[in-house]
């Protein structure tokens, strides 16, 4: 009895085999020449932006092999795929977390940009046969919407810091505008991700510290000076303590800028984080890992 129960169980145990390899073989043909994402020839064919003219200093910290991904995450978020099949052969979830949040660091024109999924094989390792399956925070005709609706007002602060006459002067007003067109808003643990991108700033004026840090580098970019975000994402149990701001590039030495701890809580414009160097600056925020020395 118990030798025919370990048979049963022997073949059981070998069909199950036999079925999982079938079914990774199917994930693995699953991935066709449709699914690997390359840039679009003309930069019309975007729906809304290109991902040009964009400073990419976190993409300059990745290996080879992670700017690769890097590009595919890119241009499948500003095509709107719904999923890719990666050219990176190997890659662990660490890394790939460490590269999608380069692109979003990198990138804040990109708004409707939500999460990912994977499947994860053994050693922790991204099964990359299988194709990634993108989330969005809009569809793509209500990011167009939005876009319609932010454009007048990023382009009235864009073109009026071009007025100014120094990169100093362009900084500093872009600081200043920031912090009078917005209030932060207190928002509860299910409403942290309506705040998470340059709508809350241009949309509808109550954000918080994702909204001034991807705002101040989305006007940066387009006004040519080099800016990055930077973020403490540390505190996982009470996601409320995170905190972006930024840093920028002027007269070729970088310098921290918080935004969100310069607006005073409403009561005016304070310059206490306004172009501070790391050892000031960083007496009360914590140092995220491969930023540029002042």
């Amino acid at each position: 009895m118990r030798k025919k129960f370990f048979d049963i169980l022997s073949n059981v145990f070998l069909i199950a085999c036999i079925m999982s390899t079938i079914y990774m073989f199917f994930i693995y043909m699953r991935v066709t020449s449709d699914d690997m994402v390359v840039a679009l020839q003309n930069e019309v064919d975007y729906p809304i932006y290109t991902g040009s003219n964009v400073f990419e200093y976190w993409k300059s910290t990745l290996t080879d092999e992670q700017k690769v991904l890097y590009e595919e995450i890119k241009e499948s978020y500003l095509q709107f795929k719904e999923q890719f099949g990666t050219k990176v052969k190997k890659i662990n979830d660490e890394d790939f977390d460490k590269v999608f949040d380069a692109v979003v660091l990198d990138h804040p024109e990109i708004f409707w940009i939500d999460s990912y999924s994977t499947i994860i094989t053994l050693n922790n390792y991204i099964n990359t046969s299988k194709i990634i399956q993108l989330r969005y925070s809009y569809t793509k005709e209500e990011a167009k919407e939005v876009k319609a609706r932010i454009e007048p007002k990023y382009n009235e602060i864009i073109e009026e810091a071009k007025k100014r006459s120094t990169d100093y002067d362009k900084i500093k007003y872009v600081h200043d505008k920031l912090i009078e067109i917005s209030q932060y808003h207190e928002y509860t643990p299910d409403q942290v991700n309506s705040y998470q991108s340059i709508v809350s700033i241009f949309d509808i004026g109550d954000t918080v510290c994702a909204g001034y840090a991807y705002g101040f580098k989305f006007i940066m970019d387009n006004l040519g000076i080099k800016a990055i975000a930077s973020s403490d994402v540390s505190h996982e149990e009470d996601q409320s303590r995170n905190h972006i701001w930024n840093m920028v590039n002027l007269d070729g030495r970088w310098y921290n800028i918080d935004v969100t701890w310069d607006q005073n809580n409403g009561n005016g414009i304070i310059y206490n984080y306004f172009l501070k160097d790391n050892d000031e600056f960083y007496k009360d925020h914590i140092m995220q890992e491969g930023i540029p020395q002042t």
